[in-house]
């Protein structure tokens, strides 16, 4: 590591909502810090998602200082689930939103930019680091590394993290088709598959009279073409066959790397934060990219990092470790579901488990298991 470096006091590598929240917390924590945000993709580059952001993560939005960053034209408030024959629909009083990550994304980093980031569009292609700094391609050299470049992470390979295996990584397509007439909510239909995980179909409404529709599975031997026809099957009211999809891994919090190696922080996808019983995956990125950002800008970033991790969601990833198996059972996401049209506290309590960082409850999980064993 000799040579001539450009040195910043934190470089971010990925412009997801990750990278963008680790930025602004960065800037926000020490505004005279030169943070520097490298991507392999151009701003505004689209990623496979379901576009949906949840209530808890406009919160996270509004945290790092943009109130106004989504638009009320984007606010959803309904929302609906299906297992089977359960089907339950309500609305949350705090709106989530959707918003095409192309238009996300690009607003985020612009914002971080506004903030005083310095984005380069640039491959990372090594991370090399010793006791006192990291060196990035020979050209940049910081006291910390936040790898926020997605579920494929070079930044978690380079520190010699394994990535997920099967069943803790999932496959989702995506695609986008004209919006039915009056859709304008969150539609989620968990698929009777059994086995381990996840299986569901998703239809999101957009500002633009469009959906966001697709399908994810922690199936390991899926095809696309599979996948788009389950899609069609359990998303009938939507022109599934007509749209154009695109398929994406999703690392689930099952099974996760070490979030803190040396002076490497990884956050968001690159440290397996994905929710496992809905593939949410934004507001995991922005709240992870917020405490990297703040600890990169204090003394032993990675104990910090890594403790306020663990703080903020220790106790749902072990809940989840331990619920994760019985997820392939259809009757356990049904029954969660008719427990939803029985008690609304239940159902604003199951969108905070699915689309954040919320809990269950021992008597939720007790009075689940009354249900499942009455079914």
């Amino acid at each position: 590591m000799t040579g001539a470096l450009e040195v910043f006091d934190v470089i971010i590598v990925g412009a997801g909502p990750g990278g963008s929240a680790a930025a602004l917390s960065a800037l926000r924590a020490r505004p005279s810090a030169r943070v520097l945000v490298l991507d392999r993709a151009p701003l505004g580059r689209d990623k496979v998602c379901g576009d949906g952001v949840s209530p808890e993560a406009a919160e996270e939005i509004a945290r790092l200082g943009l109130p106004e960053l989504l638009r009320p034209s984007e606010r959803v408030f309904r929302f609906r689930l299906v297992a089977g024959d359960a089907d339950t629909s309500g609305t949350v009083p705090i709106p989530g939103y959707v918003v095409p990550r192309a238009e996300l994304d690009h607003r985020l980093m612009l914002a971080a930019c506004s903030s005083g980031a310095i984005y380069r569009q640039h491959a990372v292609r090594e991370v090399l680091q010793d006791s006192n700094r990291v060196v990035v391609d020979g050209k940049y050299s910081a006291p910390v590394l936040i790898g926020a470049d997605g579920a494929n992470s070079m930044v978690r390979r380079a520190v010699g993290q394994p990535p997920n295996r099967a069943p803790h990584m999932a496959l989702a397509v995506r695609g986008y088709a004209p919006a039915p007439a009056g859709f304008d909510g969150l539609y989620l239909r968990w698929d009777p598959v059994p086995g381990t995980g996840f299986h569901y179909a998703w239809a999101f409404a957009t500002a633009h009279g469009t959906v966001n529709l697709g399908y994810g599975t922690t199936a390991s031997v899926v095809s696309r073409a599979q996948l788009e026809d389950r899609a069609a099957e359990l998303l009938p009211g939507f022109e599934v066959r007509s749209t154009r999809m695109t398929g994406h891994m999703l690392p689930l919090s099952t099974q996760m790397p070490r979030t803190a190696i040396g002076r490497v922080l990884l956050v968001g996808d690159a440290a397996s934060l994905v929710n496992p019983l809905t593939g949410e995956g934004i507001f995991c990125a922005l709240a992870s990219g917020a405490l990297a950002g703040s600890a990169a800008m204090a003394e032993n970033a990675g104990d910090n990092y890594s403790r306020a991790i663990r703080r903020r969601f220790g106790w749902q990833h072990r809940q989840f470790r331990a619920l994760f198996p019985f997820l392939g059972w259809p009757i356990v996401i049904a029954t969660a579901i008719r427990a939803c049209g029985r008690d609304p506290r239940f159902f604003q309590q199951l969108i905070s488990i699915g689309l954040g960082a919320g809990t269950f409850r021992i008597r939720d999980l007790a009075s689940l298991a009354a249900g499942i064993r009455r079914s």
